[in-house]
């Protein structure tokens, strides 16, 4: 890293905290703090989202992933849009006419407040964790760039933090939203110009296939670590992540309607796919140049070293660490909005004053700042997928199943079986991973399965024991536009009214029918033909999910 790099860095640096925190000023009321006012547009949400959702976990973990294991992996990310559409075009419209800020404030609505407590405490602590993991790969790449060695972490996860915590802490959502479109840009950029870098180094694709193991290239594996089944389980942690995550959701809230919304999320999610192969790429790049790196988190930083010149080194740099920032920010924020609305707000017996609640979200934002650069240095240990897929297999499969599943869709649900299910799934994901498949190499996946599955039996189970005819939560009115949508001509239907709306609708599920057959047809041993229908029927089903923002 020569001084011409550096001084890139720097300026970049200095302009975020500047441009980030000029927003104070836009803060009048808590919902500018936590929503934007619910005034964000479509392009705006649709670049928040997506910087949101692409940052070093995706450029260094992720990519490491791929250099360790192949191309497989890509499925996380390809699988997490597909839920992204499907959740924007059919449950995130729902939760967004409740006109809630957070998941625990929905579990309040439909199952009471101690469920709401439980849920708002466990998951400050969730994205904490998340937090740290982000912060570990910022850390890291770091420390591999600069040369500078393991005592070196902590003061580089303190440059990546204050910056963000303070912005945020100032300028609240605004600052997050308009600073993350801003990070987008730059994170796109710094990607494209490294890519033909990397992938010109190993030779291209046809290089890269001379170079590689067999099964490295293998889109829907029989067997390995990231096998049909991880597929399968990491397309459920999608629908969980695409439904339930604080952080995504929050930016969906602060859409100005629901088709506003809408039209971010699918947009995000299409968007982000063949984005995607700007950062798996350049991971089998990578094994094909040197297949001798021993930490997989530390092989794209190794890479930047190698083969970029002075001067694109620093846009590149730029680039890889808006995607950083732009998580941790957003991240922040949403945490802080947990804290004030879920734990602050509902513990105190008059609510606070505007003010009151302002102050309290800023303080909790440093707070929420420190515990992650605490976290970070537990997620050295494990690694970032490792440590991500650990902690939403444990904590995110029996929250969806609580919440989305029997929350939104069966009314009988009680409050006694939520927590049931969601605290005896949690438990029952944790000791899989730590006690009955601690040794095994797809301990992630199975605490997956176990976790959903013991939340979707222990739920109704226990609804029946509680069940003394209580009336049902009605939020029946939710699932269909509002008298002020239908007013505005911006009305958004579940399901469309028009014929060609209904096709198109059967189409997104038919292709997405033949998707999850592809992935049992890669685990019966059909490699071939499983990656060419997973692709084209992923294909089809985006493409029809598009075309559904069109027909009413």
């Amino acid at each position: 890293m020569t001084g011409i790099d550096l001084i890139i860095l720097i300026l970049f640096l200095a302009f975020l905290f500047f441009f980030g925190s000029i927003f104070f000023k836009w803060i009048e009321r808590p919902d500018d703090f936590f929503v934007a006012g619910r005034l964000l547009p479509p392009f705006i949400l649709a670049a928040a989202l997506t910087a949101t959702n692409v940052n070093l976990y995706s450029f260094i973990g992720q990519a490491g992933k791929a250099y360790e294991q192949g191309i497989s992996i890509v499925w996380h990310t390809w699988t997490g849009n597909m839920a992204l559409v499907l959740a924007g075009l059919f449950v995130l419209p729902i939760l967004r006419r409740l006109e809630i800020r957070t998941i625990p404030e929905f579990l309040e609505i439909r199952y009471g407040r101690p469920m709401r407590l439980l849920i708002a405490f466990l998951w400050i602590l969730r994205l904490s964790f998340w937090l740290g993991i982000v912060l570990y790969t910022g850390a890291t790449a770091a420390m591999v760039i600069t040369r500078s060695g393991e005592e070196a972490y902590l003061f580089w996860a303190l440059i990546f933090s204050v910056i963000t915590i303070i912005y945020t802490a100032a300028g609240g959502m605004w600052s997050v939203a308009l600073t993350d479109t801003l990070q987008f840009s730059l994170m796109l950029l710094g990607a494209l110009v490294f890519f033909p870098i990397i992938m010109t180094a190993a030779g291209g694709l046809k290089g890269i296939a001379r170079s590689l193991p067999p099964n490295h290239l293998e889109l829907v594996p029989q067997s390995g670590q990231l096998n049909w089944a991880f597929i399968l389980a990491i397309f459920l942690l999608g629908l969980q992540w695409a439904c339930t995550d604080q952080g995504m959701l929050q930016r969906a809230f602060s859409g100005r309607d629901v088709r506003t919304v809408v039209r971010g999320l699918v947009l995000s999610g299409i968007q982000t796919t063949p984005f995607a192969l700007l950062w798996y790429l350049p991971g089998l790049a990578a094994r094909a140049i040197d297949p001798g790196i021993k930490v997989a988190d530390a092989v794209i930083p190794e890479m930047l070293v190698r083969f970029v010149p002075t001067g694109i080194f620093g846009l590149i740099l730029c680039g890889l660490l808006s995607a950083q920032m732009s998580t941790i920010s957003s991240n922040i924020n949403s945490a802080a909005t947990l804290f004030t609305s879920d734990l602050y707000s509902r513990l105190r017996r008059l609510p606070p004053s505007p003010r009151a609640t302002l102050i309290v979200a800023r303080l909790i934002t440093l707070v929420i700042g420190f515990l992650m650069i605490i976290f970070s240095l537990y997620a050295r240990q494990l690694g970032a997928v490792n440590a991500y897929l650990l902690l939403i297999g444990i904590m995110d499969m029996p929250l969806f199943v609580v919440a989305i599943v029997y929350g939104l869709f069966w009314s009988r649900t009680t409050i006694a079986a939520a927590f049931a299910g969601y605290v005896s799934g949690a438990f029952m994901g944790a000791l899989s991973v730590f006690y009955l498949f601690a040794q095994h190499p797809n301990r992630t996946t199975i605490a997956t399965f176990i976790s959903a599955a013991t939340a979707l039996i222990v739920t109704p189970l226990i609804t029946g024991l509680s069940w003394q005819g209580q009336k049902p939560v009605a939020l029946k009115e939710a699932f269909k536009p509002s008298a002020e949508e239908i007013a505005s001509g911006r009305a958004f239907y579940l399901f469309p009214r028009s014929k060609k709306g209904k096709m198109v609708v059967f189409i997104f599920f038919l292709s997405l029918a033949f998707f999850i057959m592809s992935i049992f047809l890669g685990g019966l041993g059909f490699n071939r033909t499983a990656a060419y229908l997973s692709l084209g029927s992923m294909i089809i089903y985006f493409a029809s999910g598009l075309a559904r923002l069109n027909y009413d």
